[in-house]
């Protein structure tokens, strides 16, 4: 008895399980898969097993879909937009990062170039203009002896390095708040290493006699450039969450509630 009584508890009489299992009806109107875009109409709508709610069923890619959805025509092109979207949106966050890496080489390089002057050279003052001119082949790389305003030139390229490197970070923990903390200053130490690296190379192949004079300027950019990638990382988030408090309403800042959310802080509330 006991057996009889949990089989017919778990299942439902024959006539009741044919009313569940035949079709209530059909699509009567234009409805389109949310996968592919297939017209369903006059297709049968079949209650689900678990939840009894009617669904469909594309026989163009065998995708299930409550019959209540409203898709239209525009659902599968809306799928697509959205895929390249994010496409784009990946590409332009991969360019701005490998940009301000080569601006980080860059920079370096560009020290080293202002410093130097090519040898077999002669100049000539012509007013207040210095005018070089080089004779025959041009000579090994020279150290430009007493530059004008040397102090003034590398503490400026100094500090494009620094803001260089801590926009490079600030934009990764803004832009892609689910990286770990180890990703992050993964991202800043490798970034002026791999440019060093580089810069070093092409130096090395350039002016191999003054490799050892160039390499504390490499150096400096690499520590300069190491210390503004982490104050991004240390400060990027919240400098963020200032900036939008300031700039933008209180109606628009839950949008973006999660730069709050990822430091397990309370997002903003919209003034009411």
């Amino acid at each position: 008895m006991m057996k009889d009584t949990a089989q017919s508890t778990l299942e439902p009489p024959p006539a009741r399980r044919e009313a569940r299992d035949r079709p209530r009806g059909c699509i009567d109107l234009d409805r389109f898969c949310g996968g592919c875009g297939y017209n369903l109409r006059t297709l049968p709508v079949w209650p689900d097993e678990h939840t009894g709610i009617p669904v469909v069923r594309c026989p163009e890619c065998g995708r299930f879909q409550s019959a209540n959805d409203a898709a239209t025509v525009l659902r599968p092109w809306l799928n697509r937009a959205t895929t390249v979207v994010l496409a784009t949106w990946i590409l332009f966050a991969i360019a701005v990062i490998a940009n301000l890496g080569l601006a980080e080489g860059a920079l370096s390089y560009a020290t080293l170039d202002e410093l130097t002057i090519w040898g077999d050279y002669t100049t000539q003052q012509i007013g207040n203009r210095t005018i070089t001119t080089y004779s025959g082949n041009l000579g090994p790389l020279e150290i430009r002896e007493n530059y004008p305003h040397y102090e003034f030139f590398i503490a400026l390229i100094m500090a494009i390095s620094f803001v260089t490197a801590f926009a490079a970070s600030w934009f990764a923990v803004v832009a892609f708040p689910h990286w770990r903390r180890i990703a992050y200053l993964g991202l800043v130490c490798a970034l002026p290493i791999a440019a060093g690296g580089i810069v070093a190379g092409i130096w090395q192949q350039e002016a191999p006699h003054l490799f050892g004079w160039g390499l504390k300027y490499m150096g400096a950019h690499i520590g300069v450039q190491l210390f503004g990638g982490l104050a991004g990382v240390a400060v990027g988030r919240p400098l963020a969450r200032a900036i939008v408090c300031i700039i933008l309403p209180s109606s628009v800042r839950p949008r973006l509630a999660y730069l709050w959310l990822v430091d397990d802080k309370p997002p903003p509330k919209p003034r009411t």
